[in-house]
C-alpha cells in the first residue's frame, strides 16, 4: 500500500522554490506573447508595415519562450528545491539546464534591448542636426557594447572550467580556475545592461520634444518608455543575488531568486518595449469607444441615424404649363408649384414615449 503511495506521488526533486519559478516565468511569457500577437495585428492592419524593432521583439519572444522551456527542465529536475533533498543526478541535471538557459537569456535580453533601439531610432527618423546625429550614433553604442559584454559573459560561463561539464558537476576531473572572472565580468555585464535600461527608459524625453508632433504624443510615448525602468529594478535586484549565491552552499534553492529577477528582466523588456508600438492599436480602441459613447448619448436625446428615420414624403412635381386661371400666381408666368407634404416620424426605439411630428413643407 505504501509503495503505491509513493509511487502516486510527484518526484521529491520537484518542490520547494520550484512551482513560484515556474509560475513566474509562465505567467509572464504568456503577458508578452499576447502583446506580440496584437503587435503582429497592429503591423498587418493598421500600420500596415513590419520595420526592424518589430523582428527583434520577436526573436525576443521565440529566444525567451526558447529558455523558459529549458528552465522548466532545470525546475523539475530540482531546481528551487533544497540541495539536500536532491540526489546527485537530479542535483547535476537541475544545474545544466539552468545553465544553459541563462547563457540563452543572457543574449535574450540583449535582443529586447536591441528592440527597443531599434524603435527608438525608427521614431527619431534620419538625423539632421549634430544632436540627434551624436543620440542616434549613442543608441548604436549601447546596443553593441551589450552585445559585446552579453557574448563575452557566455564565452566566459563556458570556459570557467575545463571541462566545460564541471562547471555544474564538481565531481568530475579537471579545474575550475575562472569562475572568479567570470563573476567579476558578470556584476560589470549586469550593471551596464541595468544601466542601459535606465538610459534606453529617459532617451526619449531628449529625442521627442524636438519633434513635430503634438504635446500629449509626446507625453504618452515617454510615458510609456519609461516602463523600462521597471526592467532595471529587476536587473539591478537580479545582479545583488549573483553574489549572494556564491556565498550559500545550497545553491539549488538559494538560485531561485536569481532565476525569478532574471526572467522578470528578460520579459518585462520585451513586455514594456512592446507598449510604444502598439499606441495606434490604443488610438483606434479609444476613438472606436468615443464614436460609440456618442452613439449612445444621441439615442438617449431623442436623435437617430437617418436610417433609422421612416420618412414618407409625397412626392411633388411641377405642373405642366399653366391655365389662363393660373397665369398670374407666380411672377413671370413660369406655372405653379404643387405643395409638397413631407411626413417624418420619429422613431420609437430612440426618443422613447416622444410623439410624432408631423412637418408641412
Amino acid at each position: 500500500m505504501s509503495n503505491q503511495l509513493s509511487a502516486s506521488l510527484p518526484a521529491a526533486s520537484y518542490g520547494g522554490r520550484g512551482p513560484l519559478i515556474i509560475a513566474v516565468a509562465w505567467s509572464e511569457a504568456t503577458v508578452a506573447l499576447v502583446l506580440m500577437l496584437m503587435r503582429t495585428y497592429t503591423n498587418i492592419f493598421i500600420v500596415k508595415s513590419f520595420k526592424w524593432d518589430y523582428f527583434w521583439a520577436l526573436i525576443t519572444l521565440v529566444f525567451g519562450i526558447i529558455d523558459t522551456a529549458i528552465l522548466t527542465v532545470s525546475v523539475t529536475s530540482g531546481l528551487g528545491n533544497h540541495i539536500f533533498l536532491l540526489q546527485h543526478p537530479e542535483i547535476v541535471k537541475s544545474q545544466m539546464w539552468s545553465w544553459i538557459g541563462q547563457c540563452i537569456l543572457i543574449q535574450t535580453i540583449g535582443t529586447g534591448k536591441y528592440a527597443i533601439i531599434a524603435f527608438l531610432l525608427r521614431i527619431q527618423g534620419r538625423a539632421q542636426s549634430r544632436k540627434m546625429i551624436f543620440l542616434a550614433y549613442f543608441l548604436y553604442f549601447i546596443g553593441i557594447s551589450n552585445f559585446i559584454l552579453n557574448i563575452a559573459e557566455m564565452g566566459l560561463i563556458l570556459t570557467s572550467c575545463s571541462p566545460t561539464a564541471k562547471f555544474w558537476n564538481q565531481t568530475l576531473p579537471g579545474s575550475c580556475n575562472y569562475i572568479d572572472r567570470t563573476d567579476h565580468v558578470g556584476y560589470f555585464q549586469s550593471s551596464w545592461a541595468v544601466l542601459s535600461d535606465i538610459l534606453l527608459a529617459g532617451y526619449p524625453v531628449l529625442v521627442f520634444w524636438n519633434l513635430k508632433i503634438s504635446n500629449h504624443i509626446k507625453i504618452g510615448l515617454c510615458c510609456l518608455m519609461a516602463g523600462g525602468i521597471l526592467a532595471a529594478v529587476a536587473g539591478a535586484i537580479k545582479t545583488v543575488y549573483i553574489h549572494l549565491i556564491s556565498v550559500n552552499g545550497d545553491v539549488t534553492y538559494s538560485i531561485a531568486s536569481l532565476i525569478v529577477w532574471a526572467w522578470t528582466e528578460q520579459w518585462l523588456i520585451l513586455i514594456l518595449g512592446s507598449l510604444p508600438p502598439l499606441r495606434p492599436l490604443f488610438a483606434l480602441f479609444i476613438r472606436f469607444i468615443s464614436i460609440y459613447k456618442s452613439r449612445s448619448r444621441n439615442q438617449n436625446r431623442g436623435y437617430c441615424l437617418q436610417s433609422d428615420l421612416p420618412i414618407h414624403v409625397l412626392a411633388s412635381r411641377r405642373m405642366p404649363k399653366d391655365t389662363d386661371s393660373e397665369r398670374n400666381i407666380l411672377p413671370g408666368g413660369a406655372g405653379s408649384i404643387h405643395t409638397t407634404e413631407t411626413e417624418i416620424f420619429s422613431n420609437p426605439r430612440c426618443s422613447g414615449d416622444m410623439s410624432n411630428e408631423h412637418l408641412n413643407v
